[in-house]
């Protein structure tokens, strides 16, 4: 059997589907979709046993890797989070009440709101991805190096169309 056959096959036993699917595009985005959920799953498992969801461990993600000295303006957070301002408002205010963040203001601009990794954060994210980095390892562990960077130019591909 082909690979491509063995794909559709599995495809189709891991969902349940009695019938292939009529339309030859809906396949690969299904395989995608179900994949991100069963990711989501499993890494929210993970998190939650950090008191966090995902939204928030993103947040400390990239306050600690992308910001500068752990802080970034909220616009630029939101805009790293793909999700509106409002969003981000509420978000933040949930992460700051429980001490992982705090608001500072900008001493360059006055109308900016920095926001800051707390020390409670950096603990917290710590433990966080003490659990997320080998369960990085156990997903991607059946693709080689090539197979990765693969994987990422095919999915740019899919994505080219979406942006």
């Amino acid at each position: 059997m082909n690979n491509k056959a063995t794909s559709k096959t599995t495809l189709q036993h891991e969902l349940g589907f009695a019938r292939p699917l009529l339309h030859p595009a809906h396949e690969p985005v299904l395989a995608i979709v179900y994949t991100a959920t069963l990711l989501q799953k499993r890494g929210g498992r993970l998190l939650r046993g950090h008191g966090l969801t995902d939204a928030q461990f993103n947040v400390l993600m990239l306050l600690h890797h992308q910001g500068e000295r752990g802080r970034m303006s909220q616009i630029r957070l939101g805009r790293l989070l793909l999700v509106n301002r409002s969003n981000v408002t509420g978000l933040v205010d949930r992460m700051e009440r429980d001490g992982l963040v705090r608001r500072e203001d900008d001493p360059g601009d006055r109308r900016v709101n920095l926001v800051a990794i707390t020390e409670r954060g950096e603990e917290v994210l710590a433990g966080a991805m003490a659990g997320y980095y080998p369960l990085l390892e156990e997903v991607m562990a059946g693709l080689d190096s090539d197979e990765r960077g693969r994987l990422m130019e095919l999915l740019a591909r899919v994505r080219k169309p979406l942006a």
